[in-house]
């Protein structure tokens, strides 16, 4: 399998379909998948993928901002959540993760906004 490591970036096999800018997670098997709402999860797709593709994932710990998906329209500086699918909101569900701060507002549902993921409120934990 061909792989690389670039500061910040690391690519995996996708172990099932995943949307560009989706939260993934890690399989037991090394492989990456799309995030639910109570995962806990390494970063952000670089690029849509289905199961057995290579992709490319800007890890949370690499710094700097990163583009996520939304759910919901939420407003330019709000902390956002982990939701299923891959996205995030800014509603705090009891299974949730506290992600980062939403850069700029989402207005519907599958809006791509920029979010500044921080290790505090639990991102890179």
């Amino acid at each position: 399998m061909s792989q690389f490591f670039d500061v910040g970036y690391k690519s995996f096999e996708a172990d099932g379909t995943i949307g560009i800018y989706e939260r993934v997670k890690l399989d037991s098997d090394g492989k990456v998948t799309q995030a639910g709402l109570a995962d806990r999860c390494i970063g952000v797709a670089c690029k849509a993928a289905v199961a057995g593709e290579n992709i490319a994932v800007a890890l949370y710990a690499k710094g700097g901002t990163m583009k996520m998906v939304a759910v919901e329209a939420l407003a330019a500086g709000a902390v956002v959540y982990s939701e299923a699918a891959g996205k995030v909101q800014d509603t705090a569900a009891a299974t949730s993760y506290p992600i980062g701060i939403a850069m700029e507002a989402a207005t519907a549902d599958g809006d791509v906004i920029e979010v500044l993921p921080c290790a505090g409120l639990g991102a890179a934990n």
